[in-house]
């Protein structure tokens, strides 16, 4: 891992490559100092070209992006090939050109694939269309990240109950998901996003699907999420839903337009 060190550091420190407890440990001669990693970016995008496939045309040329930790990012855009390209970089499903994308300053194009399986696990999604497993009922399907990890079945029960009641979903946990009307299923979908309280949330278009009343209620959900410290990135074209969220909260705006 490689970093530029603010010049007031690079005099008395050398950079020991290693992050702790999400904390930056540098060390001089004399003594060590502990410097909140929050002050640098969680992912970085640095220069990313990508051209069409078949074409001579990029798709987007030096795009500069960074999110920050426990922050509120919006990425604001008019062409859905934007959208998908940069979402397919930043869950590694496109393979990223070496020193273009970073994790905590970490350059992901050398990502083994123990790498890229520990990456995924910090991260969650949620999606236009929700993803549901429809087999799995609703408690199910919010509680399968967990599974997966082979959390015990007391920390389970205690992370459910907790993120049901958060969101106000306690009276639909029984139903199969395919009772549900699309603004119950996408409720679902951020409480299988929000239950293992994840590095950061991608939130692709969340109120694609939804009337402007459950829009404004998904926009306050994901506002509230970021008040308790869950890092969020919201990808939308809708600039009203933009706007609400921006009347609740500080975000920071990131224009594909």
């Amino acid at each position: 891992m490689s970093i530029q060190i603010l010049n007031k550091y690079t005099k008395n420190f050398a950079f020991f490559n290693h992050i702790e407890y999400n904390r930056l440990w540098f060390i001089s001669k004399k003594k060590t100092v502990m410097i909140d990693d929050s002050k640098f970016p969680l992912i970085a995008i640095k220069g990313l070209t990508r051209w069409y496939p078949d074409s001579k045309k990029p798709l987007f040329k030096k795009l500069n992006f960074e999110l920050f930790k426990w922050q509120f990012t919006v990425i604001i855009w008019k062409s859905g090939v934007w959208k998908s390209t940069i979402v397919k970089f930043l869950i590694w499903q496109f393979r990223p050109y070496t020193r273009t994308v970073y994790y905590k300053m970490d350059d992901m194009a050398h990502y083994s694939d123990a790498d890229i399986q520990n990456y995924r696990r910090k991260i969650w999604i949620v999606f236009q269309d929700y993803k549901l497993i429809d087999a799995l009922s609703v408690k199910e399907n919010i509680i399968y990240p967990l599974r997966i990890q082979w959390d015990d079945d007391n920390t389970i029960q205690m992370k459910y109950r907790n993120i049901t009641a958060k969101l106000w979903i306690e009276n639909i946990n029984k139903l199969d998901c395919n009772a549900l009307s699309w603004w119950e299923k996408q409720k679902v979908a951020i409480a299988r996003a929000m239950i293992n309280n994840p590095e950061f949330v991608i939130a692709d278009e969340p109120t694609g699907n939804l009337d402007w009343e459950y829009t404004q209620e998904i926009g306050d959900l994901l506002v509230e999420a970021n008040k308790s410290w869950n890092t969020i990135l919201l990808i939308t074209h809708d600039v009203h839903l933009l706007n609400y969220i921006k009347s609740k909260t500080n975000v920071n705006v990131f224009n594909l337009w």
